[in-house]
Parts: C-alpha cells; structure tokens; sequence
C-alpha cells in the first residue's frame, strides 16, 4: 500500500510515516517546511511544496498513480496563533485545504483521512466529549478545523470523496526509534512547557487555580502520538470497511 501524507514532515505527519514504514505501507511526503523539518524526510519519498499547489499534486499523482489513500495533516495548530493571526489560519486551514481537495478529485483520489481536533467539542458538565457531544469551536484554529469538516462533509455527500475525520486531543512523546518527534523548539504545550522549564531552570507556570479539581489546577488529556499514528493506520486499513455501501459516499467520525 502507498498512501500520501500531506504535512508530513511536521510531528504527527512524521510520526505516521514511521508507523506507516514499520508496517509495510510506503509514505509520500508533502510538506512545505513552513513548521514541517527536513530531517524528518530523510529515506523518504519526499515532494517540497503547497497542498495549494495543483501542479505538484498532479506530479505526485502523475508518479505514484497507485496511490490508495491520503492523509492530511497539513495544517497550522497554535491557539495563541491563532488567536493573533486569525486570517493566516483561515487561509492555510481552509482555503487552501479546499484547494488541496479540488486537486485530489481531479486526480481520482478516493479516500481521505483528515486529521481534525477535539478541540472543535463542547465540553459536558464532566469536560468528556464523544461522537455525539456538541460543537462549540473557542479559537480560530478549532475553528477552522470545524469549518474544514464541514465541507468534507458536503464534498463526501457528491460521491467525490470517502473521508474519515479522527478528532483527538493533546498529542505528545515520539517515534519510539526516535525518527522524529516534536518540531518547534519552544513548545506552546503544557507538557513542553514542563520540560522546558525543568531544562532552563525555570519556574513552570500553572494557568488557573480556580477549576472544579482536587487542587483547582487544570487537568490535560493527553495521547500519546505513536499511538495516534496506529490510529491512522488501522483507520487505513479497515477504510472501506467503515462505510455500509463503498468508499465514496459518506462521512465518518472517529475520536
């Protein structure tokens, strides 16, 4: 099997084609570099440029007809970002996402993996969200991944496209074999935080004292992101399995 990863020389991109590796699935990496690491391509099939791009889309469809799947990690994830840059992130996250999704129509793609965010849920009074918990985006980047979802939403509806969105909260840790890991060397993360602190000395700032916990600090849940990347693997493999009649005709969530 030979999938496509867009974004996959960023931290879950990476990591996905390492598992996608250890099982016998060959990975053809897309990433501009933007906040994707070079280092984290190497022994791979590697094309440098813009989902944005039909062109170099067409190239990799044109080289790797055989193609079976897609998977799109491309995409801008900092919440304070965000918040500052908002149209940068409308741009990235969702025009040129359509873009992207143009380009694989016209070259007969037929199954996308989209990697979305839990943060796109609202929160129960016991702050669990499952499948059927409402959404209620807080920033423009769950925003835009709530956004994007709605039209592949309607784009799977057409027939076009079979699409399976997998929301999932906080990734975190590395490849066990150590071929990748996280990007940015100032992380935005409550864990990276921690880690950074512990290795500047520094002190590691709690934000809130005042939630319905124990102590009234906050409580993160976290995945760790090799297992993420088996989740997109499994997903993979039982694609066609999760949908009643064939690939190309609905839409599936999965957190």
């Amino acid at each position: 099997m030979k999938i496509l990863i867009a974004g996959g020389a960023g931290f879950i991109g990476s990591t996905i084609a390492s598992a996608c590796i250890d099982e016998g699935i060959e990975p053809i990496i897309l990433d501009n570099l933007v906040t994707g690491r070079r280092e984290f391509t190497a022994g791979r099939t590697f094309y440098e440029g813009d989902i944005a791009d039909g062109s170099l889309i067409d190239q990799i469809f044109a080289q790797h007809p055989d193609i079976y799947a897609v998977v799109d990690c491309a995409a801008l994830i900092v919440v304070p970002e965000s918040v500052a840059e908002p149209l940068r992130y409308y741009t990235e996250n969702v025009a040129k996402g359509i873009l992207f999704l143009g380009h694989l129509v016209r070259n007969d793609c037929r199954r996308l993996i989209f990697s979305s965010s839990a943060s796109i849920y609202a929160a129960g009074s016991d702050f669990a969200v499952d499948e059927n918990s409402p959404l209620d985006p807080l920033s423009p980047y769950s925003r835009t991944k709530a956004l994007f979802e709605t039209v592949l939403r309607d784009i799977s509806f057409t027939g076009a496209l079979g699409i399976v969105s997998l929301r999932y909260f906080n990734p975190v840790g590395a490849d066990p074999k150590m071929r990748s890991g996280l990007q940015v060397r100032r992380p935005t993360h409550a864990l990276g935080k921690m880690i950074e602190a512990r290795e500047f000395g520094e002190t590691f700032q709690i934000t809130g004292v005042d939630w319905p916990t124990r102590d009234g600090s906050g409580i993160r849940d976290y995945i760790h992101v090799w297992d993420l990347a088996h989740a997109h693997i499994q997903t993979l493999r039982r694609f066609d399995t999760l949908f009643p009649t064939n690939p190309q005709s609905y839409y599936q969530v999965i957190n």
